[in-house]
């Protein structure tokens, strides 16, 4: 078991993508950092990877007992002062075309399982004086139909976070939401029904922001290492997009490759 050496973030999602990413930069400002999902082999690679001050524990964010557990592996390590919310899963299907049980898949892993992690991670918070971040998309606010029950739940967590801001604001924990636009790689697990495996290189038929590029797991992570530091000690119940600019309402460019 590591030392207790200061403050120790949890990040759910965190042994691949933008969780990963978000892991990366805490460590770099001198968190300790828990990382958790549901892959052992791919969870002990990130903890190698992310090095010191990094942790894995296998957990399935879904479950409340796995995300209890999370909680009191993390508090054994230090002040738990910050969670991140990052794990997710999607759906390439219309609305109309998803079933019920895809439905509540989704919306147990992207509204159910944050909801339980902060409420799990309650009183630590509280002591801490500390923050929650929970990870979104550009698609929670504007809508796209061909991933449709995806956009439904974001929005939902959407509505999760800003209610927690007002629920816990006088317990003088923060609470923010983080919507990221299109990030390469992508979502791993954003398939279509009957698939199993996303091309690894289907980004580059998305459309470029105004910016020019597709946005990196750094794009994002540094945003939310802002969210969960002093800086941003006025900040609760705001939605974050970073997208390029593709919000903005401009024309996407022709899709290149990533300079």
């Amino acid at each position: 078991m590591p030392q207790a050496l200061g403050r120790v973030a949890i990040v759910t999602g965190g042994t691949s993508g933008i969780g990963k990413a978000i892991a990366a930069r805490l460590l770099a400002q001198g968190w300790q950092v828990v990382v958790a999902g549901r892959d052992g082999s791919r969870g002990a690679a990130a903890e190698r990877e992310l090095g010191p001050g990094a942790r894995y524990v296998q957990a399935d964010c879904a479950d409340e007992g796995d995300v209890g557990r999370l909680v009191a592996d993390a508090r054994a390590m230090g002040p738990l002062a910050g969670v991140v919310a990052s794990a997710g899963t999607g759906l390439k299907a219309a609305l109309i075309d998803t079933s019920p049980g895809d439905l509540e898949r989704l919306w147990h892993v992207n509204v159910a399982a944050p909801l339980a992690l902060v409420r799990a991670a309650r009183a630590d918070l509280a002591a801490a004086r500390g923050a929650a971040l929970l990870v979104s998309s550009d698609a929670a606010l504007l809508g796209e139909a061909g991933i449709g029950a995806y956009s439904v739940t974001k929005a939902a967590l959407n509505m999760v976070g800003r209610m927690l801001a007002l629920d816990l604001a006088a317990e003088g924990i923060r609470v923010n939401l983080l919507c990221p636009g299109d990030i390469v790689p992508g979502m791993r697990e954003m398939l279509a029904p009957g698939e199993t495996r996303r091309p690894a290189d289907d980004y580059r038929s998305w459309p470029l922001p105004p910016l020019g590029r597709w946005g990196e797991g750094r794009d994002v992570a540094g945003v939310a290492a802002f969210l969960l530091s002093p800086d941003a000690a006025f900040m609760t119940g705001s939605v974050v997009l970073v997208d390029g600019g593709a919000g903005a309402g401009a024309p996407g460019r022709p899709p290149t490759t990533p300079g």
